[in-house]
Order: structure tokens, then C-alpha cells, then sequence
């Protein structure tokens, strides 16, 4: 979603090697990424269980998809400055300016404006790490307000001729809002040191932030994102690898990396095309159906006299953690799923999904994949089901309500998923992340 800060939300981690015939070359490098739950979090909470973390990630990717929905509009334009703060998953470490001023921040694949909180912070959310001091970087440069730049990027308004800089809003429904100066600056990643960087000096900043959050970082497709930005340095391809939940461990503590550039898939990958849909913040492929055991389950258009074999435009979006499928498909999907089951449901003990079995009854699930656009992706158990307690594990798959259908982080876990913008592709290959 356009400027938001809902980021990766379930255990992400990278690490290519040759066993898996995914690699790295020269034109990459790479970046560590903490899970919010994971013991080296400043969000881990040592007092919440297991299924109280799973219960409050799914309730956040509830309220994702409610933001995405009401703030989708394809007629906006691609250089929107609206935020949705608080709900990212994942934080990397980065620095600002030179010499460098580290910040966590939350890596947004739904996002393309990257900003932090700055000194002097007027109005600010309170935060427990330190804020960028602009004036104690070399780098620190301002975008003025009567450049071209600030034309595409910020919001031409009455301030423009008090500050002579480049000023940016952004705000949310929600009433979050950040508020500063369009700016470049150095930044690190990793290793890597990257120069003139666009991004938000934020100097007003309100809303459900967190302590621990200092920004966000964008990473959608969109022109302003730091994927785009860095293009010049490396190809416009990042790729990342998703681990699953476990009844047992609840969330993987192994290193998570993202890495930007290109990799080798190696065979057994398969690809679709990602859709121009504007804003082109989002990542949209064409879903055309879903089958069930050997049971094909269409997408269909109601025509007057027929009803022919349809497609929807599906965000892939690692910032949400449940998948949602079109309302008349997820009907006949969660009818299937349940014949081919065919054991005694139980209730969800946080009342959130509707189908739910205790663990050890269900010994056998029907094959399901999803049929994108010349791609077919396999669902396993762990793509298909989330445990919400010690015995009970749930669908993580829900009607899309009227809204928006996405393909959640829960879906894409155990692929190493690769975003190539200079290509338009999104690429899918089944990989035991744990082993990477």
C-alpha cells in the first residue's frame, strides 16, 4: 500500500547458498532483518505466549488489509506520501548521513517514501532510540523547493516560500501523520554505502507508532522506493525467503537477510508477470484459479447468457500476514478444502478464523495450487494453515470481503520470492528456508 509502514510480517530469512542453487553474484548485496517476535526485537514481549504473538500478528494483518482496501485507488498518483505506521513486521538496521546515524526501521515492501524522525523533532511520537541529527552529517542535503524533484516528489504549498525547502505530508485515515523536508542523505546497508539518497526528514510526526519504530523504509515498486532509487547501483531485483511458524519453537531466531541485486533461481523456479497496475507501489499478479486435490476452481465473470474462466489482479504483499482470495472463490475453496479434509472442525480459541482442526487429526491434505498467470505455485501445510495454540492450527486464508485479494507472507513461506522490476517478473521457487 501506497507510503505505508506494513512490513514483512512473518519470520523472513536469507541466506543464499549453492546448495540451493539460488546465489548471489558481484550485483548484490545484502541486509539482516529482525523478525518483531524473535528474542532480538525490541518488540519481544517474554510474557506473551506462543499464540498470543500468532493472535496479535493476525489481528494486525486484519487492519492491513482494511487500509489496503480503503486507500487502493488506481487513479491516485504514483507519488503519493501516505503512511500506515505501527503494523510493520520486520526492521533492518540502516544508517543515515556522514558519518553514519544508525536507525531501526521498518522494511515495507507496501511502501515506496522512505523517512525517519529528525532533529529538531517539534512534534514527534516518543522514541527510545536516538533521532537523526541532520546538522551532524556532512551529507545532509535538502531538497529545495523549487526543483523539479520537489514538484514530483514533495507537496507544493504556502510553505514552500517560508522554508525554501521541499516539504512533504503525509497522513492516514487513522489520523498517523509524518510531516518534514524531502532530503538526501548517505545511506548504509549492510556493507554498502549509498549516495544521495531521496528521503523524509520528518520533523512532525503523530500517530500508533511504537517506541522502537525510528521510520520506515519503502521498498514497493514505485519510483521513489529505495529498490528504485539504488537501481543505478544494482539491477532492480530483491529477493527474500520466508520461514514457516512452528507448533513447537513459534518463531525461527536464525539470521534473516534480504538480498537486493540478482540471484540465480537455478531450475525448478517459475515465474508471472507483474501486472502495470498504478500505483505501481504494489506488487499485482493475475490469479486465474485454484485447484483443490484434482478439483479446478475458476475464477469465472457472469456473462449474460455464459460464465466464462476469469482473472483477478492478487497483490503479492509480504506486509500481510493472511491470504484473501475473492469472496465467491474463497466460498468454494474453503467448501473444498473442507470435503477433502473431512475431520471434525473445532473453533478458533481467539475467535479470528472460521476453520480450524486440532493438529494431529489432520494426517492428510488435499495437493493445492494456486494458478497464477505461467506460474503454479504449491500450497503446503504450512502455507495453508497457521498453529494458533500448542493443538490447533487455523486457515490463514480469508474472504477478501469486497476488497482487495492478496497473497499473504503465510502463502509464500518456504519460497525464495524474487520481485525483478527491470523485468516485471515475480519469480517462486520451494526451498526449506531453515537450510539457507
Amino acid at each position: 500500500m501506497a507510503f505505508s509502514s506494513f512490513a514483512f510480517a512473518i519470520t523472513l530469512a536469507i541466506l543464499y547458498t549453492a546448495g540451493c542453487n539460488a546465489t548471489a553474484n558481484s550485483d548484490t548485496f545484502s541486509i539482516d532483518l529482525i523478525h518483531r517476535d524473535s528474542v532480538d526485537s525490541p518488540f519481544y514481549d517474554s510474557s506473551m505466549n506462543f499464540s498470543q504473538r500468532v493472535g496479535h500478528a493476525i489481528k494486525r494483518s486484519i487492519i492491513h488489509s482494511k487500509h489496503l482496501n480503503a486507500h487502493h485507488n488506481p487513479k491516485r498518483s504514483t507519488y503519493q506520501t501516505q503512511i500506515i505506521p505501527d503494523h510493520g513486521e520486520f526492521l533492518l538496521n540502516i544508517s543515515y548521513g556522514n558519518p553514519p546515524q544508525r536507525v531501526l526501521a521498518i522494511a515495507d515492501t507496501g511502501s515506496d517514501l522512505s523517512w525517519i524522525q529528525c532533529e529538531p523533532c517539534i512534534h514527534c511520537y516518543n522514541q527510545s532510540g536516538s533521532l537523526f541529527y541532520p546538522n551532524r552529517s556532512s551529507t545532509y542535503k535538502p531538497v529545495a523547493c523549487d526543483t523539479d524533484a520537489c514538484k514530483v516528489i514533495g507537496s507544493i504549498d504556502a510553505n514552500c516560500s517560508l522554508t525554501r525547502n521541499c516539504p512533504y505530508d503525509a497522513a492516514y485515515g487513522d489520523g498517523s501523520t509524518s510531516n518534514g523536508t524531502i532530503s538526501t542523505e548517505t545511506v548504509t546497508l549492510g556493507d554498502r554505502v549509498l549516495q544521495d539518497i531521496a528521503f523524509g526528514c520528518g520533523f512532525y510526526n503523530d500517530g500508533v507508532f511504537r517506541p522502537t519504530q525510528g521510520g520506515i523504509v519503502g521498498l514497493g515498486g514505485g519510483d521513489l522506493s529505495l529498490v528504485s532509487q539504488i537501481r543505478a547501483i544494482v539491477p532492480g531485483k530483491f529477493s527474500y525467503c520466508l520461514i514457516p511458524f512452528t507448533l513447537k519453537g513459534g518463531i525461527s531466531n536464525k539470521s534473516s537477510k534480504m538480498i537486493f541485486g540478482n540471484i540465480d533461481f537455478g531450475p525448478n523456479a517459475v515465474s508471472t508477470p507483474l501486472l502495470p497496475i498504478l500505483p505501481n507501489t504494489y506488487y499485482y499478479v493475475a490469479l486465474e484459479g485454484i485447484t483443490v486435490g484434482g478439483r479446478r476452481l475458476n475464477l469465472v465473470s457472469n456473462g449474460s447468457k455464459t460464465t466464462k474462466p476469469s482473472k483477478v489482479n492478487m497483490i503479492v504483499d509480504s506486509g500481510t500476514t493472511l491470504t484473501t482470495f475473492p469472496d465467491k472463490l474463497y466460498n468454494q475453496f474453503e467448501a473444498a478444502l473442507k470435503e477433502a479434509i473431512n475431520v471434525r472442525t473445532i473453533k478458533d480459541p481467539q475467535k479470528i478464523l472460521s476453520l480450524c482442526y486440532r493438529y494431529t487429526k489432520v494426517t492428510r491434505l488435499p495437493k493445492v495450487t494456486l494458478h497464477f498467470d505461467g506460474a503454479d505455485v504449491e500450497m503446503s501445510r504450512d502455507n495453508l494453515f497457521v498453529p494458533v495454540s500448542n493443538h490447533i492450527m487455523c486457515l490463514a486464508i480469508r474472504s477478501a470481503a469486497g476488497g482487495l485479494p492478496v497473497m499473504g507472507n503465510i502463502a509464500q513461506m518456504n519460497y525464495i520470492v524474487g520481485f525483478d522490476l527491470d523485468n516485471n517478473l515475480v519469480s517462486f521457487k520451494r526451498t526449506d528456508c531453515e537450510k539457507l
